[in-house]
């Protein structure tokens, strides 16, 4: 467990880190660009996201797969596993770029609702976003790579050094006030470059496994069956989460979509904590899985995470809720919090279920069964796009963040419901709730509530969220955590007073 609080560790750190970046940057491009460029860039960023998980998997499959191999002690077929993982991630990179570009007319009157002015400025940003497809796909197979070999502190670097080149160079061409057409080719450049540096440290790792031309056909048949339900999720996954944006852009107007993207951006960082722990987790559970089957070990290192997620996320959701106003202003200004406001706090809820959420999502995957988790999602996605088309057409930005919030309450609730079913793996916080969780809860409710009750009064909003973070934190520590998790607490904090 000790490797998997340094993983995430190092996960929510480079997180946190190209998040301050973003946090800088994000007002900055808004005013430099105006809303319409600024939607393009994020609708340019959702497709370049959205085409890059068509990967046939092979992100995730990497990372299992050279966790298992290694962990099993086959370590001449983890070469064989990189070759083929790359040699997909090319030919799937350069069919999808060769659709984005074919397609880049349809693609730009389907999910852009613009000016005549900006037709020619989408139509450009396709075409960029096409030639840099093959380059985009490999990246993700090389941070695969590096995940599965449990380097995690390279991969990490590499991920800073990709967001402060992004962000940072973003902004300095809007500040010298280059055109939004520059700023996306730029950030394609900085991927490229960083993809070059993912290849480089690899290439250091599998150097005394040089490479040959034989193909192991059993191996990649077990590579590709893993990655086919795994890409079913990865592709229907992004249409579930964007499907708000493009549906707004669509039916209202593309400028709109910026005071959802903004909020929805901001609030999703919430996952920093969930998705560092269980990228981390991921490689582990692979190898646990991959020796020991579904074991004691492998249903406790799950429980124990469960239960940091649970109680790391009431505080911080209940937190970003009850000061969502002083957050936005502060961020944006008073006018965009205005039109944006509620629409933070419903995606804050939303994004605080995600986090919990995410365990029972992995541990399927780790199990060797993706294709759980890509059923769900292909039941969800007709009902999802039902749902969001007619709360949008009637109640604009509200519609698509309560849109957002019933699709992450009926995954997470299928996602742990399977899990605790076909697994055994059962979700700690309804297994154990009153005996555990009841009285923190009980205190984040009330402070919640009295910080509503006192909104217009900021110091008595601050008092209450203290004194409820306080005894919250007591009662987690007294009620919640295992006796060994108080000792290694305690351990630490003596360690610390006496440095």
């Amino acid at each position: 467990m000790r490797k998997v609080y340094k993983n995430t560790a190092l996960n929510i750190v480079s997180q946190l880190f190209v998040m301050l970046v973003m946090f800088f940057s994000v007002p900055r491009l808004v005013r430099g660009l105006g809303d319409t460029s600024f939607a393009i860039l994020a609708l340019v960023w959702t497709v370049m996201t959205y085409f890059t998980l068509w990967d046939f998997g092979i992100g995730r499959a990497v990372t299992k797969f050279v966790a298992e191999k290694r962990a099993i002690g086959k370590d001449e077929e983890v070469a064989d596993v990189i070759k083929i993982s790359v040699a997909v991630g090319l030919v799937i990179g350069i069919a999808s770029g060769a659709l984005v570009y074919l397609f880049r007319s349809q693609l730009g009157h389907l999910l852009f609702t613009v000016e005549t002015a900006y037709a020619a400025t989408v139509r450009a940003s396709l075409v960029i976003v096409a030639v840099s497809m093959p380059v985009l796909l490999l990246q993700g197979v090389l941070r695969g790579v590096l995940m599965g070999f449990d380097r995690f502190d390279l991969a990490n670097l590499v991920q800073i050094a990709n967001g402060v080149i992004q962000w940072g160079g973003a902004l300095v061409l809007v500040l010298l006030h280059f055109d939004v057409i520059t700023v996306i080719a730029f950030v394609m450049f900085s991927r490229f470059l960083t993809t070059i540096l993912f290849a480089v440290l690899i290439l250091g790792l599998v150097r005394l496994r040089p490479l040959n031309l034989r193909l192991n056909l059993s191996l990649m048949r077990d590579i590709l069956g893993f990655g086919g339900w795994a890409m079913v999720s990865q592709v229907i996954s992004p249409v579930l989460q964007y499907a708000e944006r493009f549906i707004l852009s669509g039916v209202i107007a593309t400028s709109i979509v910026t005071f959802y993207v903004v909020p929805y951006e901001a609030t999703s960082k919430m996952l920093v904590l969930s998705v560092g722990l269980v990228s981390a987790l991921f490689p582990a559970m692979s190898e646990i899985h991959g020796v020991e089957g579904l074991s004691h070990e492998f249903r406790k290192l799950y429980a124990q995470s469960q239960r940091i997620l649970i109680i790391s996320f009431l505080p911080i959701g209940a937190a970003i809720f009850t000061f969502a106003p002083e957050i936005l202003r502060f961020w944006m200004g008073k006018s965009f919090a205005l039109s944006a406001e509620t629409v933070f706090e419903i995606l804050t809820v939303a994004f605080m279920i995600n986090s919990v959420g995410q365990m029972p999502f992995m541990a399927l995957q780790a199990v060797g069964r993706p294709d759980l988790t890509a059923k769900v999602h292909m039941a969800e996605l007709p009902i999802h796009f039902l749902i969001t088309f007619v709360l949008i057409s009637k109640f604009g930005l509200l519609g698509a963040a309560v849109a957002t919030l019933i699709r992450i309450v009926i995954d997470a609730s299928l996602f742990f419901a399977i899990a605790s079913i076909r697994f055994d793996l059962n979700v700690e916080l309804f297994r154990s709730f009153w005996k555990r969780y009841a009285t923190p809860v009980a205190c984040i409710a009330v402070g919640m509530c009295f910080a509503i009750i006192f909104q217009h009064m900021p110091l008595v909003k601050i008092f209450s969220a203290l004194v409820s973070l306080s005894l919250y934190i007591m009662f987690v520590y007294r009620l919640t955590l295992e006796k060994v998790e108080r000792a290694t607490l305690r351990g630490l904090v003596l360690r610390r007073a006496n440095v």
